[in-house]
């Protein structure tokens, strides 16, 4: 692993390892990994599904932003399929729309299918939102803590090195 944007002191080296290692991700050129990036729904599904071993998908979607030839169809195929996430409408994926970390907690513990455990004391994380079973999840089972003491900010876009951290905490051992 040879990426010049990621370094043996960064949080996320081994988690970046662990990725491009097991197949999970490769960098955004031979040379880079672009950890601050925002991940987008397309990544993630796509992280999901090939740390989940690439199933095949019983059939492909149908949304109207998902063509066949993308690397991501049978991704997004298998994370509907599997419960994981839905389109954005009927007809749209948004594979290009950036995940916030409440999603991303979420499609995780959905793939892995998760129970929540516990409950946490962020101020920004009410009880009723869709998230809140999936971050309770996540900071039991030290997936991911939140952004400070009180609060997770489920709101905030996710960046790449957060997703592989998120997914190489939750495969430890998988």
């Amino acid at each position: 692993m040879n990426f010049i944007d990621v370094k043996t002191t960064d949080y996320f080296y081994d988690s970046v390892k662990w990725a491009v290692n097991k197949g999970v991700t490769t960098g955004t050129s031979s040379t880079t990994f672009s950890p601050y990036n925002p991940c987008k729904r397309a990544e993630i599904v796509t992280f999901l599904w090939r740390a989940a071993g690439s199933p095949e998908p019983k059939t492909m979607s149908s949304f109207t932003d998902v063509p066949a030839s993308t690397y991501y169809a049978k991704a997004v195929a298998w994370a509907i399929e599997n419960g994981i996430t839905n389109g954005m409408t009927e007809t749209t994926f948004a594979p290009d729309a950036t995940c916030t970390r409440g999603q991303i907690v979420t499609f995780l513990y959905r793939a892995l299918k998760g129970t929540a455990s516990g409950s946490t004391n962020f101020t920004d994380v009410k009880s009723d939102t869709f998230y809140a079973d999936a971050i309770n999840w996540a900071v039991a089972n030290n997936v991911t803590n939140g952004t400070s003491n009180t609060m997770f900010s489920p709101n905030a876009d996710c960046t790449r090195a957060e997703i592989v951290t998120f997914l190489y905490r939750a495969y430890q051992g998988k």
